[in-house]
């Protein structure tokens, strides 16, 4: 590979372009606090958000260094390990990673001072898990546990900050926002997990070689496509159910016009599960979903449709 400049040995550790997972939970958190609950604090709401997408960044750059060293230690190479592939000398990947957790954990102290306690528990939650995933002598990512992990994480806790930081200081804190925000969240939740899934699918023979022993190990390809195709058709159900419960507008029910297109993805997938040349489909699939979503929400918030 050619000389690379630091931008592109960054974007590619952080793996920059996968910024939009947790970036539209987030933004699903905000339009939902502005339709429910008529109220939207911008400036905690946008210094949360880099807080957000910063500790996301550190996540996804720790993973690839972990990954380095497993693979390291198993005297094997992989195709897909991004420090090997780019040339990025470890003690710089070190450096970005920490200055990464550093400012997402600046901000998050400044935002408890100011809202309360209960950011600070999702926030330390949040953290304990994104460490966790691959940190640690036994970390999640090698467990059966990963989907789980990273949708309740990303899908779930991001949108819950987003709703906390545009209401906690109503005059009546809603003690049920939370619950609320899980039924809000659950597609989100559910395509997320999703990209790890389709990840794991891909990476099934070569992550038995280093050790990982994820949900597809245990339930094989054919049962984890199930699974996979299960959780897209569950995340439209879960658009509908919140638009029943007046949770989001009537408007929001246009995002389902999205399901041929990502029927057609997914089918391009499961009939050749490849991270080189069908996986982006998955990616894409999670983008449709969410993003219309969002938009017909933001449309029936302007339409007033409630």
């Amino acid at each position: 590979m050619e000389s690379l400049t630091r931008r592109e040995q960054f974007n590619a550790l952080v793996q920059a372009q996968s910024t939009v997972i947790s970036a539209l939970p987030y933004l699903m958190g905000c339009a939902f606090a502005y339709f429910y609950y008529d109220h939207f604090n911008l400036g905690d709401a946008l210094l949360l958000f880099i807080a957000v997408i910063s500790f996301h960044l550190a996540v996804n750059g720790h993973n690839q260094y972990t990954d380095y060293w497993r693979f390291n230690q198993s005297g094997s190479n992989s195709a897909n390990n991004i420090i090997a592939k780019f040339k990025i000398h470890l003690s710089w990947a070190r450096l970005i990673i920490s200055r990464l957790v550093l400012l997402s954990a600046a901000i998050g102290v400044y935002l408890t001072i100011k809202t309360g306690w209960i950011l600070l528990l999702i926030g330390v939650l949040s953290f304990v898990v994104g460490y966790a995933y691959s940190g640690g002598p036994y970390p999640i990512l090698k467990t059966p546990f990963g989907e789980l992990a990273s949708g309740i994480t990303m899908g779930y806790n991001i949108t819950l900050l987003a709703i906390y930081i545009n209401i906690y200081n109503q005059p009546q804190l809603d003690s049920f926002f939370w619950l609320k925000g899980f039924v809000i969240a659950l597609p989100a939740i559910l395509v997320i997990s999703n990209v790890m899934l389709g990840n794991n699918i891909c990476d099934r023979d070569e992550d038995i070689h280093i050790g990982k022993r994820t949900l597809v190990y245990y339930i094989g390809r054919h049962n984890a496509i199930k699974v996979l195709t299960s959780c897209y058709v569950l995340s439209y159900i879960m658009i509908v159910v919140a638009v029943l419960l007046h949770y989001l507008p009537f408007f929001t029910l246009l995002s389902l016009v999205t399901i041929p297109i990502v029927s057609q993805r997914i089918h391009t997938f499961i009939s050749h599960p490849d991270k080189m040349t069908t996986f982006f489909n998955i990616l894409i699939s999670l983008q449709f979903i969410l993003i219309s979503e969002i938009l017909f929400t933001i449309v029936g918030i302007l339409m007033n449709f409630r």
